[in-house]
């Protein structure tokens, strides 16, 4: 079943997303453990993907465009 956002909550989750992308962005330039660097830069292609469908929905829903 679909769930069909508001406005204010599509820029809350949009906010929280790019918040949490800096600090993996910031974690995956500084950490020195190599494995957690692949889990980060995983983590944020993923968080890519995540972007484009939340964007897409909140065109449709409301032609909302975030950024």
């Amino acid at each position: 079943m679909a769930v069909k956002l508001i406005v204010s909550e599509y820029n809350i989750l949009w906010k929280a997303l790019k918040h949490y992308q800096q600090y993996l962005e910031h974690v995956s330039e500084t950490t020195e453990d190599e494995d957690q660097q692949l889990f980060v830069d995983e983590d944020l292609e993923k968080m890519e993907y995540m972007f484009n469908n939340i964007q897409n929905a909140a065109k449709a829903d409301w032609d909302l465009e975030l950024k």
